[in-house]
């Protein structure tokens, strides 16, 4: 790759940008909410008093109170893991679902619903559980409440298991809106999304995310083979994060036995199969290992550049740079530890996908994230990828490309933007609700002059920090080049929290 002025390209970048936004079609099949739908018009037949929204609309009434999402011993202290974590709470209760929405009006609990379907409920999220606003699990079913029933909402794929995620540390609203849809444009996939608003139990909740959730699916999500229990070959789904409850589901490769990954003692990076779930066999469970394994055993190769032996082989590598790529630009720094998925198709290579951007565009609680940095690249398999200076090009590469779309300034301003406006009176609503958690005793976010007064200023803080990401990315990116220097010892291993930052 030839050495790019950073100055010269930005330029192009945004010239780039401007033609771009005026010729922008999105990717076959990725609905952007706020372009397709209308804005708020007030309705004239009815007074004040009748709830009405012109966005989707949820609204759900428990059979029981839904369990509190952490668990407790007997003397009424919360139950703790041996990370000194509490322990979640993932009982679910019945549930009646119905859901509205008029895409040419508004919605109102007084219309008829698009469906009515019975389900199980509950809490989710790992710290965001505490929050006072909940995120929730949906599970449909038939009538026995215990077969899956898959059900479509809003034109997404049909599924039985759906998240509705809760913005409540993310005062913009915003966040995983904008990166999912960021995302679906430019991986083979990241989950669908639509903005909701959500009454529970007869109580309004404010706007929630309707996410969709990491799964196999014939007709859309991660579209993989189906899996036959009969074979030991399978395709799969596997999720990095903090591992699986059961033996069968947790999953040890090359990588963590031999220490380059975390180990079995760590509580992030932990392996866990997700595809094949229930119908899971102990021999597909150590082809999904050794399958694994191959890929990291040639990452960790003095091969590992080679043609016929090296990664390259296993991995579908314009993922993992799309996957870099975006979790660096927007300072998601969970990934690839949490939140990541790996999958692969049984007659196809291994691919990555996006999930949670809750911490994105530096908001994390206990410490802030300067976009002046660089550190995905000493990750997990990254360490090692980025020691192949092919890699680092394809990363340069298509980080120039994505400059000229989809990691614009003008184009991401103007998607906040407008986003923003479709939302309207909802953000009013919704902080009726939860406004007083931009209050001084709610301030979640360390240092505390981190932490927003309006949700004017915290849309101005996002721009802020896509900003001073760009400027840090155009001018540094080549930096990454060090770590495929010639002199680079093949088995050393970068240190996330030293040598391995880039700042």
């Amino acid at each position: 790759m030839k050495y790019r002025l950073s100055c010269l390209a930005a330029v192009a970048a945004m010239l780039a940008g401007v033609l771009f936004l005026q010729n922008y079609e999105s990717k076959p099949n990725r609905y952007h909410q706020h372009l397709e739908n209308k804005p708020y018009t007030p309705c004239t037949d009815h007074g004040d008093d009748v709830f009405c929204t012109h966005l989707p609309l949820f609204n759900i009434v428990t059979d029981a109170p839904i369990p509190d999402p952490f668990l407790y011993d007997d003397t009424g202290k919360r139950i703790r893991d041996e990370a000194g974590s509490p322990v979640s709470n993932n009982e679910m209760v019945a549930a009646s679902v119905e859901f509205f929405t008029n895409s040419g009006g508004n919605n109102h609990l007084t219309d008829e619903p698009d469906f009515f379907e019975r389900g199980l409920i509950r809490i989710r999220g790992n710290w965001s559980r505490s929050f006072d606003k909940k995120g929730y699990l949906i599970k449909f079913t038939e009538q026995d409440m215990v077969t899956g029933k898959k059900v479509s909402i809003d034109g997404m794929t049909a599924d039985s298991e759906w998240v509705l995620h809760g913005p409540f540390l993310d005062k913009t609203l915003i966040r995983n809106y904008l990166c999912y849809n960021l995302s679906g444009e430019i991986m083979d996939y990241a989950p669908n999304v639509r903005f909701c608003e959500l009454i529970l139990n007869n109580e309004y909740m404010g706007v929630y995310l309707l996410v969709e959730k990491i799964k196999q699916n014939d007709n859309g999500r991660i579209f993989i083979t189906e899996t036959d229990p009969k074979l030991e070959t399978t395709s799969y789904i596997v999720r990095v994060d903090r591992g699986a409850s059961d033996e069968l589901h947790s999953l040890s490769t090359f990588a963590s036995y031999m220490y380059i990954n975390p180990g079995p003692t760590d509580v992030r990076g932990q392996l866990e199969i997700e595809y094949p779930g229930k119908s899971l066999t102990q021999e597909q469970h150590d082809y999904i290992a050794n399958d694994i394994s191959k890929f990291e055993k040639a990452l960790f190769s003095f091969d590992y550049t080679d043609r016929s032996k090296g990664y390259r082989q296993y991995v579908d590598v314009d993922s993992f740079v799309d996957f870099f790529l975006i979790n660096e630009f927007t300072l998601n720094y969970d990934a690839p530890f949490y939140s990541t998925y790996l999958y692969k198709d049984i007659r196809e290579k291994l691919q990555l996908c996006v999930w949670d951007f809750n911490s994105a565009f530096d908001y994390y609680e206990l410490s802030s994230i300067s976009p002046e940095t660089f550190l995905m690249q000493s990750s997990m398999w990254y360490q090692y990828l980025f020691k192949d200076k092919s890699f680092v090009d394809d990363v340069i590469d298509r980080y120039y490309e994505l400059r000229e779309t989809f990691f614009n300034e003008a184009y991401l301003f103007q998607y906040i933007d407008e986003t923003v406006a479709y939302l309207g009176p909802a953000v009013e609503r919704n902080f009726e609700k939860w406004g007083y958690s931009f209050g001084a005793e709610y301030d979640y976010l360390t240092p505390a002059e981190r932490n927003v007064r309006s949700y004017d200023e915290a849309i101005a803080q996002v721009k802020d920090c896509i900003s001073n990401r760009i400027d840090h990315m155009d001018s540094n990116l080549d930096r990454l080049y060090y770590l495929c220097h010639g002199s680079t010892n093949k088995v050393y291993n970068y240190d996330s929290n030293s040598k391995g930052a880039l700042q």
